[in-house]
Formats: C-alpha cells, structure tokens, sequence
C-alpha cells in the first residue's frame, strides 16, 4: 500500500472532522467529502476538498466512511459518483459508521468482486482526547487487510482491536454500546434515588467514583444527564443517535434469537428520559396515560402505528403492540390504547400493568363497564369482547409474559394489586 498518498474520509462532522483533523496534525494529507455544501474546509496545507466519494477514491488507496446509516454508507459506496466507479484493485475502504453487522458482510461481499477490501472499524472514545489520537477501533476483517491497514489506522488511534471476520467489529462496538447506554440509565435512576433522599450530587458522583459503581457515565457525568433529571435535552441528536444504537443492537439479538431483557428496557425507557426528563416519566408527579405528557407520547405512538401499517420504527421497531379502542367508562366517547400483547395460539392477550403502578389503568375499567372493543394489530382492525380471566388461567398466562419480557415480573414486584390478564377473543362474522 502506498503510504504516501492521502487518506479519504468521507463524512466531515463530529466523528469525520476530528479524525480529519487528528490525521493533517501529524502532516498526512486528507480528501475530505461532505455532502453538506455548507461545510467549512480544514484550515490545513494537507486539506484537500472533494465533491464526490469517487473523487476521493481516484487519490486515495484508504478511504474511511464515517456518515450516520446503513443508506448512507451503501450510497457513497455504490451510489451515483459513489467510491466504487474509481477505487484501483487493492484499495482498502474502512467503515467506521455505526451500522448492522450484516450491512458490513454483504458490502465487503460485493466489493470483492472489483478487488476492493471492505473492513468495519466501530469507534469508540478512550481516556483522553481524539485530538490527540486516542481512539480504541473495534476492527473486522481478516488479518492480513487489517495488517496491511494498520499504517493508516495508527494516525489517529492508539488501540486497534482485531475482533473477527468482517461485521465482527460492528458487533463488538453494539455491545459496548449497550453497556453504556444501560449504565447511563442505571446512573440517571441512581441520581433520581438520591436526589429524592437529600443527597447532594457531588456527594454521590465522588462517593461512587472511588467505590466498585464506577463506571465511564460517571466519569463523564454533565449537563445532558443533569438535564434528563429535569425537563429533558428536548429533540437532540445526542437522543436520535442513543435510539438508534439501540435499536440496532435489538434488532441484531433478535436475527439471533436471543432476547435481552435489560437492554429492552433501556430501549424503552432512555431516550425518552433524555428527550423529556426522568420526571415525566417516573417522577412523583408523573401520572401514566392521564398526564399531559403521556397523552401526547401515546397520540405520536397511535399516529405512528397507524401510519405504518402497524409497525414502529427506531428503537420500537421490536415493540409488538396492538391498538385498543375501548368505550369510556364515565364519557362514553371511544379511547384508544397502544398496548403490548401476547399470543397463545390464535388468542391474544393483554395486562393491565400499568407499569407497575397500583392504580389500575383506565382502559381496563372500560372493559369492565364494557367488554366490546376494537383491535387493531398489523395492518387489521377487528372487533373483539374482552374477557377478563382469573385463577389458573390467568396465572398461566401471566407466567408466560414474564418469561417472553422480565419487565413483567419487575411490575409484579412493584405494586399490591393482582396485574389483570385479559383476552381479547375476537367477534365471528
């Protein structure tokens, strides 16, 4: 590999622009592509700005792909001036975007066949600073690539991890995805706890640092987490990015089969704590399906259901839920319910848990006022009478649930009141 010929980085933003900038401080050139027009070009002698990947890929025989989704990576690969219509035989093209491991293997796989080599290298930030080229790689690929790659990857990163055959990089960076993003909801409960007791923060992040707790969340402890113990960072890309990381690792444990109890739950729980804050959704003020916050999370969720045919997407894309629309007890005027359901067979089933909560939710006093409902799951809508079941049946089912989704159990544990089992048996005709 010719070591004296630029190294292409396509995607200049936070991740791009740093490793851009770290690889010009130590005098090696750069071909910088940023579909952004509006993108300032480096302040370097070494900088050079490209308009296309395949302009890129002609000066350059490393080329690194560090844009935000699966689509992204596969359009400045094969897309329209993508890097493939000028790569030469031997050029080694590294995508440190965070995407399915699969998306890794079938890019790698097509690549071949113009004897270019793909490795995957997910990103992950160590104890100092990316300026200074601090950076652990979770690479995949085989040993001799990564060998013959390793020139370019020491420029900004001091420890470079082969983890297997392609895509096995981009599995080993989910997981620590998952550790971090669970710990930081395991942190922002902590914080909730002992701000609730009295105890200053200080005293808790010093106490824990020095004792077994501590964790990189810790260590890094600011404004976004003091903010999601409030009133949430609203709409952020720090939010859109944590889902996303998420929902890729679900979905990789579900091709699986395996299922993930507590990283489910920090799916559904984190990046609304950080839109919105902890309190909305768990503070002493917070109030479920009856709060103004949650009427309006449950209408996106209604809206988003129905918009596509049934399904959700981003870090819900594995929620299954049905749509329940039952008559008000007290306003006889329809309401409508997104709930998560299990099948037996051809029945269906849902809890009135509430998440744990001792009040019994609303819909479920509906269906004791009036068992005639309406369900939508998938893409059909049908009418159904809801039975509400007792003793061994109930306890069968209930048992079942815990065992598909633990979070079931934590709501057992968590309130006095037997969580009603109810069937949703559908009308003939």
């Amino acid at each position: 590999m010719n070591s004296d010929r630029p190294i292409g980085v396509i995607g200049l933003g936070e991740m791009g622009g740093t490793i851009a900038r770290r690889i010009l401080s130590v005098g090696h050139g750069v071909v910088g592509v940023d579909m952004d027009p509006e993108m300032e070009d480096l302040d370097s002698p070494y900088f050079e700005r490209a308009q296309y990947p395949a302009d890129a890929a002609e000066r350059c025989n490393v080329v690194l792909v560090i844009v935000h989704t699966d689509e992204q990576v596969r359009e400045v690969i094969f897309g329209e001036r993508g890097l493939i219509e000028t790569a030469r035989p031997g050029t080694i093209v590294i995508v440190h975007s965070t995407v399915d491991p699969a998306t890794c293997t079938a890019l790698s796989s097509e690549l071949s066949d113009h004897d270019v080599t793909l490795i995957d290298a997910g990103m992950s930030r160590g104890r100092g600073s990316m300026r200074d080229g601090v950076l652990t790689l979770f690479v995949g690929g085989d040993a001799e690539t990564i060998e013959e790659a390793r020139r370019a990857l020491h420029l900004y990163s001091n420890n470079i991890v082969h983890a297997g055959p392609v895509g096995a990089g981009m599995v080993l960076k989910l997981c620590n995805n998952l550790l971090l993003h669970s710990n930081r909801l395991a942190m922002l409960e902590v914080a909730h706890i002992a701000a609730a007791a009295g105890v200053p923060r200080e005293a808790l992040l010093d106490g824990v640092r020095s004792s077994t707790g501590s964790s990189w969340v810790l260590e890094h402890w600011g404004k976004k987490d003091d903010d999601a113990l409030v009133a949430g960072i609203g709409s952020h890309p720090f939010v859109d990015r944590t889902a996303r990381e998420i929902a890729l690792a679900l979905t990789y444990a579900k091709r699986l089969g395996l299922t993930l109890p507590a990283t489910t739950a920090t799916g559904k729980y984190l990046p609304d704590i950080l839109s919105d804050g902890l309190p909305a959704h768990f503070g002493t003020d917070a109030s479920g399906e009856r709060s103004a916050d949650g009427r309006l999370r449950q209408a996106r969720l209604i809206e988003e259901f129905r918009a596509n045919g049934g399904r959700l997407g981003g870090v819900r894309e594995s929620w299954e839920i049905l749509l329940l629309t039952t008559t008000g007890a007290r306003s006889g005027q329809p309401r409508t319910t997104p709930l998560a359901y299990a099948r037996d067979g051809d029945d269906l089933f849902v809890f009135a848990s509430n998440g744990g909560n001792d009040k019994t939710p609303d819909w479920y006093h509906n269906v004791r006022g009036n068992p005639k409902v309406t369900v939508e799951i998938d893409s059909r809508t049908f009418e159904a009478i809801a039975v509400d079941l007792s003793g061994e049946e109930r306890d069968r089912i209930y048992a079942q649930q815990v065992s598909r989704d633990f979070e079931y159990a934590r709501y057992e544990a968590s309130t006095s009141r037997v969580i009603p089992v109810v069937r949703l048996q559908k009308i003939a005709g």
